[in-house]
């Protein structure tokens, strides 16, 4: 390097007085806390409903959308809406589910193979692909439903009722060595020690959750009490003897609204007992 060079590279640092020593511990300190000022930061983690499920699994992969959780592990896929609007999924045989709020859908790692088996835990409406050779299966521990193809809705409360709405073509229900068809614009209702009901659904109220549309035509308070109750997971008391017609078309969109509608249809007035866990009563002279 010659002279000229020298200079110049002197010039790229800065001066310092005659006798300056480096404190090189306090200038290792500085550079440390940069990098660490530039580390990217590691995503916080959400805590799930069901800690004990997780812990469980050997192997588990959680994928979030908004407000819901596919949960894949020990060959089952579990996907869980805790949104407060319906959630859109398919299945892998090309399924179309629309599953409720606070619902949950679950299939093997075998599904599709010689059978589409599910099991549901609250609401959803299906669109099934059409495959005969392969049924769509859902049990209780009572009742099974078989579908080759066809839409309809469906739910399974926690006391393993089952009622299935069909809008197209026909499901069935088995039970206990008996078949029932459920053809389109019909509804089966199973319960546990029960047989099997099956009843005309020309309005299909059942769909109600998601189509936000609710028909009556001189239907009997109870019966009117049980469709809203049954499509927004709600608990309504009304006073003992107390029941009227009811006819009308209603958006069920705010079902809250609606049980106001209809109470005062009876002279009656509706009353929050539990707003957070969907407990009302109907009061008043019910006339």
């Amino acid at each position: 390097m010659n002279s000229s060079d020298l200079h110049k590279h002197e010039r790229n640092f800065p001066s310092y007085k005659e006798g300056f020593s480096p404190d090189v511990e306090a200038g290792l300190l500085r550079l440390k806390g940069r990098i660490e000022a530039k580390a990217v930061p590691q995503p916080s983690v959400r805590r799930l409903f069901r800690p004990s499920v997780l812990s469980a699994a050997a192997a588990v992969l959680l994928l979030f959308t908004v407000g819901t959780l596919l949960l894949v592990g020990n060959g089952k896929t579990t996907v869980e809406n805790f949104t407060d609007e319906p959630f859109a999924y398919t299945l892998p045989d090309g399924t179309e589910v629309l599953l409720q709020q606070g619902s949950e859908l679950t299939f093997g790692a075998d599904y599709n193979e010689t059978d589409r088996l599910i099991a549901l835990e609250g609401q959803a409406y299906f669109e099934v692909v059409k495959d005969a050779s392969r049924p769509f299966l859902v049990n209780t521990s009572e009742t099974e439903l078989r579908v080759t193809g066809t839409a309809f809705n469906l739910r399974i409360s926690d006391e393993e009722e089952l009622e299935v709405e069909v809008s197209e073509g026909e499901v069935e229900l088995h039970q206990h060595g008996k078949v029932y068809p459920v053809p389109a614009n019909y509804r089966g209702l199973a319960f546990p020690g029960k047989s099997c009901v099956v009843k005309a659904a020309k309005d299909l109220n059942r769909h109600a959750w998601r189509t936000g549309i609710l028909r009556f035509e001189g239907v009997s308070l109870a019966d009117v009490i049980t469709t809203v109750s049954n499509n927004y997971g709600l608990s309504v008391s009304y006073p003992q003897g107390c029941d009227f017609p009811v006819s009308g078309t209603f958006s069920s969109e705010n079902p809250i609204s609606v049980l106001q509608t209809i109470a005062e249809l009876g002279q009656c007035s509706l009353e929050a007992r539990d707003e957070i866990m969907g407990d009302y009563a109907i009061v008043g002279l019910c006339e």
